[in-house]
């Protein structure tokens, strides 16, 4: 299950799909242009580990912990107007010539833009790039505004899943990716250096421990 998974191969369900709501807000930030994905940054943290805590009861602080400090390659953040706008986890699975959608996430503000679409589109490129033909997900059968969308992109229903511990009942997804469009020249992630992922570490440690005061 998703909070007892090993961080480095098991399948997560998708965390776009958990069916907690977090609270409506305004939408108040200004309309903005194609929003600019990269790799994710310290600077970064907050707004994304705030984002989890809202809407992702399952997703666990060591989970994200090692996404964050050991797995930034895999990490892809959406920014707009100087602000975290959405993010994307992906995992590599050539067993099965697939990139899996860990979690995909779009802050309240920024819902409805298209940010998600623009992830989805990122993960396509990403897994060409890397000489995948497929992209699959699991989403959860009560969030209905992620199956459209899901079924909208091309995502197919192929089977569901459940996990008692993150909130029951999944619907699996796959979607096949045209041939063309699959690199020719393969071009896989390459690891940060050990010395930033213990420095992110030493981070993102010591932000969790001032957070965990300061909300006693």
């Amino acid at each position: 299950m998703l909070a007892h998974a090993r961080h480095d191969t098991a399948p997560s369900p998708a965390l776009s799909a958990v069916p907690k709501s977090a609270p409506e807000r305004a939408r108040s930030v200004p309309a903005a242009d194609v929003a600019s994905i990269g790799l994710s940054q310290p600077s970064d943290w907050v707004e994304m580990l705030e984002l989890v805590d809202r809407c992702f009861p399952y997703a666990t602080e060591e989970m994200m912990g090692w996404w964050l400090c050991y797995q930034r390659p895999l990490l892809h953040v959406a920014r707009l107007d100087g602000r975290v706008a959405g993010f994307v986890h992906v995992q590599a699975r050539p067993e099965s010539d697939t990139l899996w959608i860990n979690i995909l996430a779009v802050t309240e503000e920024f819902r409805h833009r298209g940010i998600a679409r623009q992830l989805l589109a990122h993960c396509e490129r990403l897994a060409a790039e890397w000489g995948l033909g497929r992209l699959g997900l699991q989403c959860h059968e009560a969030n209905a505004s992620a199956l459209r969308l899901y079924a909208l992109q091309g995502h197919a229903q192929v089977g569901e899943d459940f996990h008692a511990d993150a909130g029951g009942r999944y619907i699996v997804h796959d979607k096949a990716l045209p041939a063309s469009a699959i690199a020719a020249a393969v071009r896989t992630p390459a690891a940060d250096p050990r010395w930033r992922c213990i420095a992110h570490r030493l981070i993102y440690r010591a932000w969790t421990r001032r957070r965990a005061r300061t909300t006693r």
